[in-house]
């Protein structure tokens, strides 16, 4: 004779709690596997965001050493404008031989990268606060400099007084603008060394 099966021989009482333990313990054991998963993309997403904040801060190193090779070279210039001033007024030609203007490369990718990315959403406000204020003090620079670029070629190949005075008032707003910025960019790096 066939025995009987012993699932079929218990009670049904005894299924129940076996039933409960299985489904409690695949419940665990998935639970436990998007525990895991987020804390790898939580990972993953912190060495990202690290990643783009150490762009950000090459970039803003590069930034300032720009500005700073150039502040020195834009107070000769200024000088040697307001030369070209007196000699305006004194003899009543434009001076043949101007100074040529030469720009800093700012650039700005990283700090692109950085707005875009996702990943950045775990550094604190005030950090980013301290990034944006860098970035726009160099965009003022970058808005500066472009006008400054266009009124130079106007000088030098236009012949006018009216030109002069326009980059004269930009040169000397450069003046201003220059020094804050490498001030916010040096803030910015400094937080994000100290991070």
């Amino acid at each position: 004779m066939d025995q009987p099966d012993e699932r079929e021989t218990a009670t049904p009482g005894w299924r129940l709690p076996r039933i409960l333990v299985e489904s409690t313990a695949i419940f665990l054991s998935v639970l436990l596997a998007f525990l895991v998963e987020q804390w790898r993309d939580d990972m993953n997403e912190r060495d990202e965001a690290e990643a783009i904040l150490n762009l950000v801060r090459a970039e803003l190193i590069q930034n300032r050493e720009e500005l700073e090779s150039v502040i020195p070279m834009r107070a000769q210039m200024l000088s040697e404008y307001q030369v070209a001033i007196t000699a305006l007024r004194d003899e009543g030609v434009f001076p043949a031989q101007t100074p040529k203007f030469e720009s800093p490369e700012i650039t700005s990718i990283a700090y692109q990268l950085a707005a875009d990315a996702d990943a950045v959403t775990s550094v604190a406000t005030e950090e980013l606060l301290i990034i944006a204020r860098a970035y726009e003090a160099l965009q003022e620079v970058r808005r500066n400099d472009a006008f400054l670029t266009e009124r130079n070629a106007q000088i030098r190949f236009n012949d006018g007084e009216q030109y002069l005075s326009g980059f004269i008032y930009y040169l000397n707003r450069a003046a201003i603008n220059e020094p804050i910025a490498v001030d916010r960019v040096r803030d910015a790096i400094e937080m994000l060394d100290n991070r």
